[in-house]
């Protein structure tokens, strides 16, 4: 994607990450008030499901479902799956409104009512899991009927030695559309109306491998040292790791935060897009 002036919008992923630290760093005060809350309640509703996930496992192990039905607990397991789900939606927009918009109309807290721009990003980051996942199956399906055709292989087993360099693409395929598709949801995040999945592609448009960075590998970095905690296996070490890996993702959305704004900068709209910004009316229960 090119300005006005042809120059190209290529970005600075590095710069990006230490603006975002520096951001966060910059407003340490307000950021534990906002979200020490929402990663507390994350972290007890990760124990709650990790030791629920490993009873379900056993009963399942140790049951037919056919016969006997599904173990005990099972509801309660979906409950706090979905709770969780619902949270880390509030957690990642509120961390958007931190990065891009005014402190007068951040919400007082990450631990707040869901308000309309909420279940909008959480349609749209399903949306988004959904077409990377359907680019990724058609690949899949071309790709075997191509090599088959190539090489005459008509037998599951005869195309195994071929299918492992077609997974790797796959895979890279998946990410790349997924990574593309994501660099609008701080828009969504931020009240924006108008905004769809078109206008995603075309803003990131020369950015699709600097976005994976900055979607899938960055994240996974900052949180690394903390996720190899994990396999402590111990209680305390269980709860560090849940609350180094929150904290690091507060830098990750930042930076998908920095990169959305800095390629709207050059993005210019396509005809007939209307995109209508959040007023200071809307999303009144942001505050609740």
């Amino acid at each position: 994607m090119k300005s006005p002036l042809g120059l190209e919008a290529r970005l600075p992923i590095f710069d990006l990450f230490k603006d975002a630290v520096f951001l966060l760093w910059a407003k340490r005060g307000r950021l534990v008030s906002m979200f020490l809350p929402i990663i507390v309640v994350l972290v007890v509703l990760r124990l709650f499901s990790s030791s629920m996930g490993a009873s379900f496992l056993e009963a399942i192990d140790a049951m037919d479902i056919e016969t006997e039905g599904w173990p005990d607990g099972t509801g309660s397991l979906i409950v706090v799956v979905l709770v969780s789900l619902l949270l880390s939606v509030l957690f990642a927009t509120t961390v958007h409104r931190f990065s891009l918009q005014d402190a007068s109309i951040w919400p007082k807290n990450a631990l707040r009512v869901p308000a309309v721009s909420d279940w909008r990003y959480l349609f749209r980051t399903i949306q988004v899991i959904a077409l990377a996942t359907l680019a990724s199956v058609f690949t899949s399906t071309v790709g075997m009927v191509v090599i088959a055709i190539i090489t005459g292989a008509q037998t599951p087993e005869a195309l195994t030695q071929y299918s492992q360099v077609l997974n790797i693409l796959i895979v890279i395929l998946m990410l790349y559309v997924f990574a593309r598709l994501s660099v609008t949801l701080p828009e969504i995040a931020i009240g924006t109306q108008g905004s769809g999945i078109e206008r995603a592609w075309k803003m990131s448009k020369g950015n699709g491998f600097r976005l994976i960075i900055v979607v899938i590998i960055l994240p996974f970095l900052v949180a690394l040292p903390f996720l190899l905690l994990y396999q402590f296996d111990n209680l305390v070490m269980t709860v560090l790791a849940s609350f180094g890996a929150y904290s690091m993702t507060l830098i990750s959305f930042t930076v998908l935060s920095l990169s959305y704004q800095f390629l709207l900068e050059f993005y210019e709209p396509q005809d007939g897009e209307s995109v209508q910004p959040e007023t200071s009316s809307s999303d009144d229960s942001l505050d609740a």
